[in-house]
C-alpha cells in the first residue's frame, strides 16, 4: 500500500481492458510461468515500482555493490498493458515488480500474461513461514508466485475515552456490534459505529464473513454465491444499522464523513491496520485528538471460533519468469519485503512478522493511540479470512455498482446481493473462470 492508500484501490474500479477477454482465452489451461530465459548472473535487473518503494531498493544496491539494479518509477495502473505489450514484442520486462494491487497476481501468473515466477524453491523455506499468513494471497495452485510487502488486515478502531463515557463495553461478536448500534442510535443518535457508503464495506464486513465472491477452488475455478448465509447475514445486519442511522450511508472517504469524525462523533470503525496512521491521525482526515484512539479485535459470527479480518490493500512483488537474472531478482524481491532496516521504517505494516515486530515498535509509544495496538494487529495478521483470494477478475466496481448503489439510494443491501451476483459471475467467466455457488 503506497502512501496513498485510497487512491491504488480507486483506480481498480473497473475490468482492465486486457483482462476483458473471451472464457475460451484460458479454458483448460492450467500452465504456470517457468523460466526458460538463458541466465546471467551479471546481468542488470530492472525493477518497476512506485516512489515509496525506491528507498528499498536503494537499501539493496547499497549492500551489494556489484548488483547492476536499475528502479524505474513506473505507474501501477500501466502494468498490465505494459506487460502484455513486452509479451507481443517478446522484450521489455522488468526482471521484478512491485505491485500496489495484489489482485493482480491472478493475471500475472495465468497463461494470458505469462509473467509470475513460481517462487517455491527460490525463496528459503524458514523466509516463507515467517510471513504472516504465509503469502496465502501470493499463493496459486499451491504455488508461491510473490511475497507480500505490507498486510491491510482488519481491526476494530474505536475511540476509547468515548466509549468508556458512554459506559458501553467493546464487542467481542457481531450480534454485540449490532445491539451496540441499536443502544446507540436510541441513546446518542448522530455517532456512529461504520460506514457503508463506499467498496470497504466488502473488505471490513463481507470478506471478514467470509461471504464467497472470490473463492477460487483453481486458477480456472471460482465459487461466488452471494445468496450465502455469509453474505447475508452481513446485509441483515448493516441494513438495520443504516436504518436506524448508527452506520453511515457515506463513504470513509467523503469529506462529509471525515467532519463527522473529525467533530467527535465517530464511535468506531473496522478499517484495515494503516487507518491508524493514514485516515484517524491525519488533520487531512478524522482528526483524532492524541490518546483517543484504540485498536481492538474484529468481532466473531456465531458459532465461529475464529474472529476473521478482511483486508485492504497490501502490495506484492513479482518476480519475471522472463529474467536473465532470477538469482539477483529474487534476492532483491526477498531483500525489499524483509530487511529490517528498510521495513522497520516502510510506511505501513510488514508482511514479514520480524519485520513487523520492529515496525510495531514506533507504533507501540505513540501518544497518539490510547493503548498499544500491537497485540491486536499481530493477531489480526494471521486472520485474513481465507475465503477470498486473488482473481483475474476486480470486485470493487460491482460492489460499488450494486450494493453501494443500493445503499446510496436508500434501499437495502439484500435487495442487491442479486445483480451483486449476476456483475460477478459474469465478470468471472468472461475472466476464463468456471463458476459455481458451491
Amino acid at each position: 500500500m503506497n502512501s496513498q492508500p485510497k487512491s491504488t484501490w480507486a483506480r481498480r474500479a473497473g475490468v482492465p481492458a486486457v483482462l476483458a477477454v473471451a472464457a475460451i482465452a484460458l479454458a483448460g489451461c492450467t500452465a504456470s510461468p517457468s523460466a526458460s530465459t538463458e541466465q546471467d548472473p551479471d546481468a542488470q535487473i530492472v525493477v518497476w515500482g512506485d516512489a515509496t518503494r525506491k528507498p528499498a531498493f536503494e537499501a539493496f544496491k547499497k549492500a551489494n555493490p556489484d548488483v547492476d539494479l536499475k528502479f524505474e518509477t513506473i505507474d501501477p495502473a500501466t502494468y498490465l498493458s505494459k506487460i502484455q505489450l513486452a509479451n507481443k514484442v517478446g522484450k521489455g520486462w522488468p526482471d521484478l515488480i512491485f505491485d500496489p494491487s495484489p489482485n493482480d497476481i491472478a493475471a500475472l501468473q495465468s497463461p494470458l500474461f505469462d509473467y509470475a515466477l513460481e517462487l517455491d524453491d527460490l525463496v528459503d523455506a524458514d523466509v516463507q513461514k515467517d510471513f504472516a499468513t504465509e503469502n496465502s494471497l501470493c499463493t496459486i495452485d499451491g504455488h508461491l508466485y510473490c511475497l507480500q510487502n505490507d498486510l491491510a488486515q482488519d481491526v476494530l478502531w474505536y475511540n476509547k475515552p468515548l466509549l468508556e463515557e458512554f459506559g458501553y463495553e467493546l464487542p467481542t461478536t457481531w450480534e454485540e456490534y449490532t445491539e451496540l448500534g441499536e443502544k446507540l442510535a436510541v441513546e446518542h443518535p448522530g455517532y456512529v459505529i461504520g460506514a457503508a457508503g463506499e467498496a470497504t464495506l466488502y473488505y471490513e464486513y463481507l470478506w471478514a464473513s467470509g461471504c464467497p465472491i472470490q473463492d477460487v477452488q483453481s486458477s480456472t475455478e471460482v465459487v461466488i454465491n452471494t445468496a450465502d448465509e455469509k453474505c447475508t447475514r452481513v446485509a441483515t445486519m448493516l441494513d438495520g444499522l443504516i436504518a436506524n442511522g448508527s452506520v453511515s450511508a457515506l463513504s470513509q472517504f467523503d469529506p462529509k464523513f471525515n467532519e463527522l469524525a473529525a467533530a467527535g462523533n465517530l464511535l468506531m470503525l473496522p478499517g484495515p491496520s494503516w487507518y491508524g496512521e493514514y485516515i484517524f491521525k491525519p488533520e487531512t482526515g478524522y482528526k483524532f485528538p492524541a490518546g483517543a484512539l484504540a485498536a481492538g479485535a474484529m468481532p466473531s459470527w456465531p458459532g465461529e471460533e475464529t474472529n476473521w479480518s478482511g483486508a485492504r490493500g497490501g502490495g506484492i512483488y513479482v518476480v519475471s519468469a522472463h529474467s536473465k537474472n532470477i538469482e539477483g531478482a529474487v534476492a532483491a524481491a526477498v531483500f525489499a519485503a524483509t530487511d529490517p532496516g528498510y521495513q522497520e521504517t516502510a510506511p505501513t505494516y510488514p508482511a514479514y512478522k520480524p519485520a513487523a515486530e520492529l515496525w510495531l515498535e514506533k507504533v507501540s509509544t505513540d501518544p497518539f493511540y490510547a493503548e498499544d495496538p500491537s497485540a491486536v494487529l499481530i493477531d489480526a495478521a494471521d486472520k485474513i479470512n481465507p475465503a477470498a483470494s486473488a482473481t483475474r477478475y476486480p470486485v470493487e466496481g460491482s460492489i460499488n455498482a450494486t450494493v453501494v448503489a443500493a445503499v446510496k439510494a436508500g434501499q437495502t443491501i439484500e435487495s442487491a446481493l442479486e445483480a451483486l451476483q449476476t456483475q460477478l459471475a459474469g465478470l468471472a467467466a468472461s475472466s476464463g473462470y468456471s463458476v459455481s455457488d458451491k
